[in-house]
């Protein structure tokens, strides 16, 4: 059985504060206007709806996303770890210690805030005063948590717009930069975060592989038994 997280890709869907649309559609050629077939051009931009920030996007000498291998993009030992926050709610390093062990174990962390409630509701509330996980948070995972390989949120972003300074910090963490080991988590915002998605079998988040992109729309996809 499979189960999309993603959200589908629209002109009106919510973005970060500034950016543009996450996607427009400009027909090219129409059956109806005499064409033998009907063609589109994508306006799609990096960081908006469902998406991946590889690590180019924060550090200049991290690798951009298709420069990874397919296999990066495939977790099989998930872990969802509930942490509800109001608006603009920092999620801490003290709520993510009590997991050391499973999160030790896990691929993937799905940071669940419950923010994605209101996505639909109020999109700009949802775009402008979302939830974020502070730097010394991103550390924790980095640090401790060697089997991680990617950490997901079901709100716009990893940071969020009210903390500018502590939003490009945690990204500057997660991303790599500066690190002798170069080590990096993958980072997927803009998804739904079900509650039992830590018994998922395998959570495929499959990039547009687009050469020198510092991130990408992604469909990502739950593999249950």
């Amino acid at each position: 059985m499979y189960r999309l997280l993603s959200y589908p890709l629209g002109a009106t869907s919510p973005v970060w504060p500034g950016n543009p649309p996450a996607a427009r559609t400009e027909p090219l050629s129409s059956i109806g206007r005499g064409s033998w077939a009907n063609t589109t051009l994508l306006h799609l931009f990096s960081h908006s709806g469902t998406h991946v920030d590889a690590p180019k996007h924060f550090n200049d000498v991290g690798p951009a996303a298709a420069e990874l291998p397919i296999e990066a993009f495939i977790f099989s030992r998930p872990c969802v770890v509930e942490t509800p926050k109001p608006e603009g709610g920092f999620i801490m390093r003290a709520e993510l210690e009590p997991h050391r062990a499973a999160l030790r174990q896990a691929d993937l962390c799905l940071l669940r805030t419950g923010w994605s409630s209101l996505r639909s509701a109020d999109p700009d509330r949802y775009a402008r005063q979302g939830p974020l996980l502070h730097p010394d948070a991103g550390r924790f995972l980095v640090e401790d948590c060697p089997s991680l390989r990617g950490v997901a949120i079901d709100a716009i972003s990893i940071g969020s717009p009210g903390y500018p300074a502590e939003s490009v910090a945690v990204h500057h963490v997660l991303t790599g930069l500066g690190r002798p080991d170069g080590r990096f988590l993958l980072i997927f915002e803009d998804l739904r975060i079900d509650p039992d998605l830590g018994q998922a079998r395998r959570i495929y988040a499959w990039p547009l592989f687009v050469e020198d992109s510092d991130g990408s729309p992604c469909v990502i996809v739950a593999e249950f038994k």
